[in-house]
């Protein structure tokens, strides 16, 4: 019964978090994935498509699994069990898509703190120590996105004319940090890796829900056992204390009316009637006396 009750809680703990990251992947494309750009904003639609529709499913799973776990209906535990196995399909998927669509993330992202000097003045420290380390400038439009105040970190070796480019301000790097940013994740396998670690969760619910539907039916077959138990005893009880019906003190027995026989069979057949009913007499021997 404690096992039981530790299934039922962790099912409900899992759930109610699947909701919340459901709810979460819901508002989150809508909110982040969009850009200023046409082009970009439109290389970002199937990304929030895709992130929103596993936001729903995800968030109607929760909610299944939720009612049933509350409610032990194995009807709804059942459902969510199925819906989690096409759920870690669905986050493999992810897995290998999402990667590829990293780099318009992360600029659609980015794009509201340009230009740096006026919208990202919390990030010109960091901007400025990935522009030292990773020999870049700028974060989505290289040193353009710092408008008239290009720093000292994007100044470059003239010497170096593959990874410089002249301006007005001097060399600097051509090469955006943002692009550095993005081959850091996709050495990381961050998004790959997050992806996995929802699909060794999803498996957690979806035994978790197996255990709890197994332990349902186990439950119901001993009640359905039970009750036939209880129905046979009884009957058997009534069969043993019930008397025959008897005729009123006043009412004789059933009398054959005065002109009418009983039955009798033909003589063809008399041999048989006798021998069904009395057992056939001992065969004669003699004593020797008589």
């Amino acid at each position: 019964m404690c096992c039981s009750c530790s299934v039922r809680g962790w099912l409900l703990f899992f759930t109610i978090l699947q909701v919340i990251d459901g709810m979460t992947f819901i508002v989150i494309p809508w909110k982040y994935y969009r850009s200023s750009e046409n082009d970009l904003d439109e290389r970002l639609s199937p990304v929030r498509r895709t992130i929103f529709t596993a936001g729903v499913v995800s968030c109607l799973l929760g909610i299944m699994g939720l009612h049933g776990a509350r409610k032990k209906n194995k009807n709804f535990l059942t459902t969510f069990s199925v819906g989690s196995c096409l759920r870690c399909i669905g986050l493999w998927f992810l897995a290998y898509y999402l990667p590829h669509q990293h780099q318009n993330v992360m600029k659609a992202w980015h794009e509201e703190y340009i230009p740096l000097h006026t919208n990202g003045r919390g990030l010109v420290q960091t901007v400025a120590s990935l522009q030292t380390i990773g020999k870049c400038c700028g974060l989505v439009n290289g040193y353009e996105d710092w408008g008239s105040n290009v720093p000292s970190s994007c100044r470059c070796d003239p010497l170096r004319l593959e990874s410089c480019v002249l301006t007005e301000y001097g060399f600097v790097y051509k090469q955006p940090c943002l692009d550095l940013v993005v081959k850091m994740y996709m050495d990381m396998n961050i998004v790959r890796n997050t992806c996995i670690f929802y699909v060794v969760i999803t498996a957690i619910e979806m035994l978790l829900a197996l255990v709890m539907i197994r332990r349902i039916q186990k439950a119901s077959l001993a009640e359905v056992t039970m009750d036939l138990s209880y129905r046979n005893a009884t009957n058997m009880e009534m069969a043993t204390t019930q008397t025959p019906p008897m005729l009123p003190a006043g009412q004789a027995p059933p009398m054959l009316p005065a002109g009418q026989a009983l039955p009798m069979l033909p003589a063809t057949q008399a041999h048989l009637h006798a021998s069904s009913y009395y057992p056939p007499p001992p065969p004669y021997q003699y004593d020797g006396k008589h």
